[in-house]
Parts: C-alpha cells; sequence; structure tokens
C-alpha cells in the first residue's frame, strides 16, 4: 500500500499575483520533513516537456530478475563529437577565448525559475519569491517532501497577470549619435469595463545615456483585453555602457512597469597603442595623446634604468590582443612567467573574483585541447597535421615553465617531446624557415638533457650545402650555437654564435619589415638576445648600447606582433635581470596651459604613473649620467571615429546592398540587406593571417546562414562507405561569397573573420536585418595582418536611415 509511505505535504500560494510582486508560499508537513519547492514558468516547462516525477513510483516499480554490465570504454575514449565541440575556438567557454565581445553589454532576463534549496518544515513554514516586473504567465509550483519513513509530492500553480502587459522592442545597442525610435506594445488586461476604451498613460523615463526627441509620454485608449503601441524617438549620447529605460503604464489606481537596457557602445573597435624609447641625461617629450572615452581606458607610463621597463608596455598590448590562435594564446601568457619574479613590471590579467587561481592553468588547458596524438599543436584546434613553428614555440612555453617551478599536465610535455624528436629528424622541409625550425626543435630537446648530436651535424649539413651564405647569419645559427653549448663543445659553440652576435649589433639601419613563416628581424633580434643572456652570459654582458637599440627601433616604428612581443619580454627578462643601476627619473604630465606636474611613484627600480583624459602630454626626464628606457602606453575607444579610408598592404571596400544586389543607404524597417565586404592586397600576392572586424550598426542584427551541405545521395546495398568527419562550416555568409575564410564567427554586436587576402579582388558576403526605425552611425570595417602590422585597412564609415513601411 504505497499510501503508508506518501506523505501529505502541500503548498499555498494566492491563484493571482501581479509582476513584480512578491509571491508567499506556505508549506505545511503533517510531520517533520526536509522539503524542496520549485516555483517556474509553465512556458519552460512545456519546452522540456517536464512532469513531476513520483518518487513512489521510482522505487517500488517492479523489477525483473536482470544482469547489469558495465564497462570504462567511454571514459577512455570519449565520443568524438563531444570532443570536437571541446576545442572549438571562440564563444565563452573561457576567459581566455571570450574576446571581441560588446564590453557594455546589457543585462538579459533571467528565467523565471524559482528553488528554495533543502528546507526544515515542521507544521508550517513561509517562502517567497519576486517575480520579475516583465512576467506575465503561468507559475507551476512543485514541492518534493522527504523523511525517513515517507516521501510525498505537490504542485498546483499560480497566474501572474498584470493590469496591463508591456512588450518593448529596444535595439541591442546603439552608437553616440543615432537616432531610433523604440516601441512598446500594451496589452489591457482590465475586465468589466463594460466596453468601454479607457485612457492608458504610458511614460517613458530614459536613462542619462539618452535624450527623448519629442515627448516622453503618450496615452492610447484601450478596450478590455485589447492591445495598442507607443512609439518613441531617443537620440544617444556619448555616455557608453548598458542604460536603462523604463516604462510605465497607468489608469487610475491600476499600473504595471517594465525595465530593459540598451547597449551604448562606441562606433569604434578597441584599440591598443605603444610608444617607447630610451634617453640619456635630459628630457623626452611624448604629444599628442590620443582622445578616448574613459571607459575601459588605460593611460599608463613607465620608465626606468633596466630594459625590462619594455616588457610591461608589450604586456598591455599582449593582454589586450582580441584574437585567440594558438600562438597568441601562448605568446599572451609569456608576461604570466616572466612577471613572476618582475611582479613590479606587470602581470597576466586575472579574474579578480577568483584571486588564488594561477592564470597559467586556464591556459594550459586550453593547450592541452589543441594538441594531437602526435604532441603537435593546431594554430586553431587539435589536427592531424599539426603547425610546425607554433608546435616548436609551444614546447619552448612549456620548457620555460616547467624551469621556472610551473605544475604542467602530466602528458602534454611528454607527447610535445615526442613531436621534436620527430621533428628534429624531419627531411621532408629543406627551406631555409624549416631548417631553422628544426634547429629550433633540436635546441629545446637540448636544453632537456638529450643528446642530439646526431641531428645537430644532419641540420648542419643541409644548411651549408643549400645556404652556405645565408645560414650562419640566420637564427638557425643561433640555435645550433646554444645547443652546442648545452652539449659543452664551447669552442664550436662559440664560432657559431658569433656571425648572429654581429647581426645583433649591426650598425646598418634597419629599411624594411619582412614577416614571413613566423619570422621577422625582431623575431631574430630578440630570439638572438635570449640565447645569448642565457648561454653566453659574458658576450651578454659586454654587447654594446646599439644591440638594444636594433631591439627598440621596430618597436617605435610598429614593426611588432604577439610573437615578437613575448619573444622580447623573454630576451629582455634574461638580459635585463640584473640589478638596475641607481639614479633618478621624474614623470611628468603636462597640462593644457603649458605647465608641468610631477606625477608617479617607485615601484622598486621602475617609475610607474597613470594619467588622465585631460593630460596633453608626457615628459620623462633623467637626471642621472645613466641610459634609461621608458614604455607609453593608450588602450581604449576613439571618441572621434576615423572618417577616412586606411590602406596599408591591404584594402577594403564595404557595401550595404539589398537581397537583388542594388547599392542602398536607407532600408524599410524588417527587411534585410546584404553586406559585402571586398578584400585584396595591394603590395604583395597574397598575405597570410588576416583578420577583419565588422562592427555592425545599431539596430541591426545578422541573419545565421550557414552553407548548405549537400544532401548524400542514396548509395546501393554494397556500398558501405566510411563517413567523414565533418569539415568547419562558417555561421554566416551567402551563396554569393568568393573569399572562404579559415575562420569565421558572429559576436553579440560584430562579425569576425580571418583569412588571407590576395591580389584579386574577392568578397564576403553576409546578411544583416533592420529591427528599429531611425538613423544609424555605420562603424567603419576594420582588417589587419595579425603578425605584420604594417598590413592594415579600414573602410569608409558613414551612416543608414531604416525608415518604417
Amino acid at each position: 500500500n504505497r499510501d503508508a509511505r506518501r506523505d501529505a505535504v502541500a503548498v499555498a500560494a494566492p491563484a493571482l499575483v501581479k509582476p513584480g510582486e512578491v509571491l508567499k508560499m506556505k508549506v505545511s508537513s503533517a510531520q517533520p520533513a526536509r522539503v524542496v519547492v520549485f516555483a517556474v514558468d509553465e512556458g519552460i516547462l512545456q519546452v522540456a516537456r517536464y512532469k513531476l516525477g513520483d518518487p513512489l513510483e521510482f522505487f517500488f516499480r517492479k523489477r525483473m530478475l536482470e544482469v547489469r554490465t558495465s564497462q570504462i570504454l567511454d571514459l577512455i575514449l570519449p565520443e568524438f563529437s563531444k570532443l570536437a565541440g571541446m576545442v572549438a575556438p571562440g564563444g565563452d567557454a573561457d576567459d581566455l577565448l571570450s574576446r571581441h565581445l560588446n564590453p557594455f553589454k546589457k543585462k538579459h532576463q533571467e528565467p523565471v525559475a524559482y528553488w528554495s534549496g533543502i528546507v526544515d518544515v515542521k507544521g508550517e513554514r513561509e517562502l517567497s519569491y519576486n517575480i520579475p516586473d516583465d512576467f506575465n504567465g503561468k507559475l507551476r509550483i512543485m514541492a518534493v517532501a522527504v523523511r525517513a519513513d515517507k516521501v510525498g509530492i505537490f504542485q498546483n500553480s499560480t497566474t501572474v497577470r498584470g493590469d496591463f502587459v508591456l512588450s518593448p522592442n529596444v535595439p541591442g545597442m546603439v552608437a553616440p549619435g543615432d537616432e531610433f525610435e523604440i516601441s512598446v506594445g500594451v496589452a489591457n488586461n482590465l475586465t468589466g469595463l463594460g466596453g468601454k476604451e479607457i485612457p492608458v498613460k504610458l511614460t517613458l523615463e530614459p536613462a542619462s545615456a539618452f535624450e527623448a526627441l519629442g515627448s516622453a509620454e503618450q496615452e492610447l485608449n484601450l478596450g478590455e483585453m485589447r492591445e495598442g503601441v507607443a512609439v518613441f524617438k531617443l537620440r544617444a549620447k556619448p555616455a557608453l555602457g548598458p542604460a536603462k529605460l523604463e516604462f510605465r503604464a497607468s489608469y487610475n489606481d491600476k499600473s504595471a512597469k517594465i525595465g530593459t537596457e540598451i547597449s551604448v557602445r562606441p562606433a569604434a573597435a578597441y584599440r591598443t597603442d605603444l610608444v617607447v624609447g630610451d634617453l640619456d641625461k635630459g628630457s623626452s617629450d611624448i604629444k599628442p595623446l590620443r582622445d578616448m572615452y574613459d571607459a575601459f581606458a588605460k593611460r599608463d607610463i613607465a620608465a626606468a634604468y633596466t630594459p625590462l621597463v619594455l616588457a610591461q608596455g608589450l604586456s598591455a598590448y599582449l593582454a589586450d590582443f582580441p584574437h585567440r590562435c594558438t600562438e597568441q594564446l601562448i605568446s599572451q601568457g609569456m608576461p604570466a612567467l616572466v612577471f613572476g619574479q618582475h611582479p613590479e613590471f606587470g602581470r597576466l590579467k586575472t579574474d579578480e573574483s577568483k584571486p588564488k587561481t594561477d592564470p597559467l592553468q586556464a591556459l594550459y588547458g586550453v593547450m592541452h585541447t589543441r594538441q594531437n596524438g602526435e604532441g603537435g599543436f593546431g594554430l586553431w584546434t587539435s589536427t592531424p597535421q599539426p603547425e610546425r613553428y607554433v608546435s616548436v614555440y609551444a614546447m619552448q612555453f612549456l620548457v620555460e615553465a616547467k624551469e621556472r617551478g610551473q605544475k604542467l599536465p602530466g602528458d602534454m610535455l611528454d607527447a610535445g617531446n615526442r613531436y621534436l624528436h620527430q621533428l628534429a629528424a624531419d627531411e621532408s622541409d629543406a627551406s631555409l624557415d624549416g631548417l631553422r625550425e628544426r634547429a629550433f626543435a633540436i635546441y629545446l630537446l637540448t636544453r632537456q638533457g638529450n643528446v642530439t648530436t646526431n641531428d645537430l651535424a644532419a641540420v648542419q649539413k643541409r644548411l651549408d650545402d643549400r645556404y652556405p651564405k645565408l645560414w650562419q647569419d640566420d637564427l638557425a645559427a643561433a640555435y645550433l650555437a646554444a645547443s652546442l653549448k648545452l652539449l659543452k663543445q664551447d669552442k664550436e659553440a662559440d664560432r657559431l654564435m658569433t656571425r648572429p652576435q654581429q647581426v645583433l649589433v649591426r650598425s646598418q639601419i634597419e629599411q624594411a619589415y619582412r614577416f614571413a613563416r613566423y619570422y621577422d628581424p625582431l623575431i631574430r633580434d630578440a630570439s638572438i638576445l635570449y640565447l645569448l643572456a642565457k648561454h653566453f652570459p659574458e658576450r651578454a654582458q659586454a654587447l654594446p648600447p646599439i644591440a638594444l637599440a636594433n631591439i627598440l627601433q621596430p618597436l617605435r616604428k610598429g614593426w611588432y606582433n604577439t610573437l615578437s612581443s613575448a619573444q622580447t619580454i623573454l630576451a629582455l627578462d634574461a638580459y635585463g635581470s640584473q640589478a638596475a643601476a641607481a639614479g633618478k627619473l621624474v614623470l611628468n604630465e603636462l597640462q593644457k596651459d603649458g605647465s608641468a606636474k610631477p606625477i608617479g611613484a617607485q615601484e622598486g627600480s621602475l617609475m610607474r604613473a597613470a594619467f588622465t583624459a585631460a593630460t596633453g602630454g608626457l615628459r620623462v626626464t633623467n637626471d642621472a649620467d645613466l641610459h634609461a628606457w621608458y614604455a607609453v602606453t593608450q588602450a581604449g575607444f576613439d571618441r572621434a571615429p576615423p572618417m577616412t579610408e586606411l590602406k596599408q598592404g591591404l584594402e577594403i571596400v564595404r557595401e550595404y546592398t539589398n537581397t537583388d544586389g542594388a547599392a542602398i543607404t536607407s532600408v524599410k524597417l524588417g527587411e534585410e540587406l546584404d553586406v559585402h565586404l571586398k578584400i585584396r592586397a595591394t603590395e604583395v600576392d597574397s598575405v597570410g593571417n588576416i583578420a577583419i572586424v565588422d562592427l555592425l550598426p545599431g539596430g541591426f542584427e545578422p541573419v545565421l546562414q550557414p552553407p548548405k551541405v549537400a544532401e548524400e545521395s542514396a548509395e546501393g546495398e554494397g556500398d558501405h562507405t566510411a563517413p567523414t568527419t565533418p569539415t568547419w562550416q562558417s555561421p554566416i555568409g551567402t551563396s554569393d561569397s568568393t573569399w572562404v575564410p579559415e575562420y569565421a564567427d558572429v559576436r553579440d554586436d560584430r562579425v569576425v573573420i580571418y583569412g588571407t587576402a590576395t591580389r584579386g579582388v574577392q568578397q564576403f558576403v553576409y546578411r544583416i536585418r533592420a529591427t528599429n526605425a531611425g538613423s544609424f552611425v555605420v562603424p567603419p570595417a576594420y582588417g589587419e595582418s595579425m603578425y605584420d602590422r604594417t598590413v592594415q585597412a579600414r573602410s569608409l564609415g558613414g551612416r543608414i536611415e531604416v525608415t518604417k513601411k
């Protein structure tokens, strides 16, 4: 008899409540019991087809005699599709990947679901739930009670219905200067009006970030159970952030209200600028400075008598870099390794709510997902064919981390070393780049105690045979020299390091920047300096000032990227680890009236200061007969979006057309239009590693159109072709696109595309939809090479009109 095991639990709640009120639920049980109470939106339960289960039906169900078997294969080899989903790049899976998101994100309404937790009930107990003011509907109230000998369940419902139901329609984001319309639907739930219409007063209370264009009050005549729509017009002010709008409907003593938010974000992408320099006794001025919004702005200056201060500025550049391939992720982790011993120079950004969390552990987790079974690393995901240089660079990071006391995933270093052994003996790529990568791999193996004499001889012979006049000036020679030094072959090591050291202390000026296959002048110079400081310390101490000047020059010109920045930080750490000289540095803030105001404080060997938006310029003064270095970091959103095109090795032209291909400057509300991004390289035949960011205008949303997968044709009974692993597919793009991106992603207010640009014009076409009427700023589309900062492009901006039908 199950009734003997059933507990009589009940929840008393009012049959009707209003939005925004407190729902009071009185739980009662005949005897003391532990109870859980749920109150959930009936719509959620219908979607999930949820039914409250009866524990007694489960525990007392009829069962047959059976044998259950278990196996652990699924734990050893998880389902491949789940693994593929875990390693997918982009998205919000972890804080290292959640970039290119709108930082002024508005709050979304939370689902209506209440859970009491496990509570003890002796007789009666009252529970309460604050119902959101935007919810109208049915709440199902469920309870489960348990005690030693009985189990009970209970469910009933409560209707949430306001006097009026308000349904606002607002854009997801707008930019300062946008003029737009918002609408709010009003449903009159009052009954007993005898068929008469009543005047419902509707009031809009905008946040200070908006200016109302026209009246903020309207009146709608509505009969019972009838609906109407009110339209308001607003202009966005230059105040960034999520801004709240509150709507209120009232008639006599009856009222209802609802709040919603709009994200006000600038019509320009976040940008980081780094200014570095050095000086002897005297002063140096830095101006003009950028005019940026205060939100998310970083304005810092640092100076010291050690070149390691330059790493502080490079660290800020890495921390704000928005792209996330494997190399870029690893480069962003490099400051955390270096600044562990020099905390005054900076640190890796961490979640302030979790101060005890090691930021590098999250990086190791992402690296683990991008390593294949052979130990190599893919550029975006774990791929059967690893990226050669990136795999060796990842191993350099892991070796550095291990030597600095970091805890690594046990199998990641071992698997990576297997790949290094394989690459060290790989004769398939006889190019200078390929041989340099082999020399890099051999150096890391040697550094871990492996005897690599045969591999070194094989690579040196290939270099002598194919590049007798080039290779001894290349970074490959420095890797071989460092390996020989570790093997105690000092004489040959010193001979091989002579030519790379001469390259580092060259007197001629580097005329042009060249980046190819993860190699450029700064990567070469920084790596040579690192190897000298680590394995030839007596040579490093004797370096003339021109060596650091040759590293400073590309930094001044902006000829740096994530890889060269990380290698420079590593080199400066090894070279500048000796104690800094004592002297006196003064930082001054230049006011707009010409006066100078001292700023900053001494932090160890570093002089550091933050300056404000009112600063007209900066001055660094060195009062000692010592050489000093300084770095100025400016990161943020520019107040005035650029009004001109930019073409530096790359060109981007953006055009809006209707779905028939005709160019337009206005569109009707609710209609779709196509965005044509035309891309071409202007100075070389092709430019790889291009990243394009296209911010959407306010009042629009993207239309997801993944490419259609061709349906498989019917096969005969004898055909047992094995299914192939599905390749990555773009979530956006139309059939008119002629440019096939390597990766594309749709974020909340922008589209991000990665690929290779060629001399021929190619276009990527995607579709957006107008959601609100008004006049909206169209931000420029930005493009850049992620490794060659001299390759940049920007399209023209403008405005687009959205009119009512």
